[in-house]
């Protein structure tokens, strides 16, 4: 199961999804946004987020193995 990282002053959730790409959540509302770690959005209503969060979770171990594993 993915990590999960609870920004502490937006809320927002980033966790990696399935294909590597770092998923962000707002709890407070059905928004969602798709980034890759260097911020480049792929889809969702979000588009502001936390560019340095982005990058220790999109960077993981686990983000890259299943980067490898969907390219």
């Amino acid at each position: 199961m993915a990590k999960v990282y609870n920004h502490p002053i937006t809320g927002m959730v980033y966790s990696v999804n399935e294909v590597g790409l770092v998923d962000v959540r707002d709890p407070s509302s059905e928004s969602y946004g798709v980034f890759d770690d260097k911020g480049v959005w792929f889809e969702g209503d979000i588009r502001d987020v936390d560019f340095q969060v982005l990058g220790w979770v999109g960077r993981t171990p686990e983000a890259r193995a299943r980067r490898e594993a969907n390219s």
